[in-house]
């Protein structure tokens, strides 16, 4: 019997293990953002004092397992003695998932004209991270940025 369930749990995917649940809505979180990239991330000084001002705002709502709306309100960033306002942004965007496991998912899709693959990487139900920028570029220098589940 036991090497009968250890043989389905490969063959249907879903009995050795299950995805873990984006449903719902999820905030970027400033202080895992914080936390995290000041212990290991290689920022320098004028990157760290845009993206503190700019981590921490960010919803996105998981509405099934094809459709995420990712909302931003205006965001006032000071930048040396200019101060400026980031317009608000609501982003309906369709994605598809390539795969997962128990603790990640990897998405694929559409943003300002490009196709992204981005892999979430979950510390438990209610937190996950990615790295932010894309592959081949000059460097993200192992920035994360934490999204926490509110709803």
């Amino acid at each position: 019997m036991k090497k009968l369930l250890i043989g389905l749990s490969f063959m249907i995917p879903s009995v050795g293990f299950c995805c873990p649940s984006l449903e719902g809505t999820w905030s970027s979180s400033l202080e895992k953002f914080e936390s995290f990239n000041k212990k290991w991330a290689k920022i320098d000084k004028n990157a760290w004092s845009f993206m503190s001002q700019t981590q921490g705002f960010e919803t996105i709502i998981f509405k099934s397992n094809k459709e995420m709306l990712i909302s931003t309100p205006v965001i006032e960033l000071k930048m040396g003695e200019k101060v400026m306002k980031l317009p608000s942004k609501e982003e309906q965007i369709s994605f598809n998932v390539l795969g997962c496991t128990d603790k990640s998912i990897v998405l694929q899709y559409d943003r300002y004209g490009k196709t992204h693959i981005s892999q979430l990487q979950f510390e438990n139900d209610n937190t996950y991270w990615e790295y932010m920028g894309t592959a081949g570029s000059d460097g993200n220098s192992h920035i994360r940025e934490y999204y926490t589940k509110t709803k």
